[in-house]
């Protein structure tokens, strides 16, 4: 899988906005979404959130893991642990980019929301590399991971799985004592 497969994965999230419009129920493959009111909260697919939102249709409502808050909270536990923490959403961050880049102004803080999940990717990305290297410097031909979002593994996945395959191929040439 990549970038863009999680991208589009990441699109079907349900988002909760709050139409400026009415229109009933709408019936999609994965479900029914609606019926539309004037100023009544309805979750929808990430997708639709996106059409709306740019067709001037809706405002986004702050997800309650996107808060300043919380993404602060994230940012300190990541920081006191040293593996990496449960994120709230397995598209965590690509959901906060879209969601920054398409409807900044309906999240409250939405700057220094954007720079601590900044820190929060930074933080990640560095303990990824640096459990990798623990990885390689050990010599061990498989890990156990866990807590990384689907963009983290998609980063690491073909990396790690080629770096394997050549541990085991140069252990394998070392003759036994």
């Amino acid at each position: 899988m990549d970038i863009d497969e999680v991208q589009y994965l990441s699109e079907n999230e349900l988002i909760s906005v709050v139409p400026n419009f009415k229109h009933p129920e709408i019936n999609l493959i994965r479900g029914s979404v609606g019926p539309f009111l004037p100023l009544v909260p309805l979750q929808v697919p990430m997708w639709m959130a996106i059409h709306l939102k740019e067709s001037h249709r809706c405002r986004f409502v702050c997800p309650e893991w996107l808060t300043f808050d919380s993404v602060q909270e994230l940012l300190r536990q990541e920081q006191q642990q040293e593996t990496f923490t449960p994120m709230p959403n397995p598209y965590v961050f690509i959901l906060s980019q879209t969601i920054m880049n398409v409807a900044l102004e309906d999240i409250p803080n939405g700057d220094q929301i954007r720079l601590l999940m900044k820190d929060l990717w930074d933080l990640r990305l560095a303990k990824l590399r640096s459990s990798i290297g623990n990885l390689a410097r050990s010599g061990a031909l498989y890990a156990k991971v866990t807590h990384l979002t689907q963009v983290e593994i998609c980063l690491i996945r073909n990396f790690l799985k080629t770096s394997l395959k050549h541990i085991a191929q140069l252990q394998d040439a070392v003759p036994d004592e």
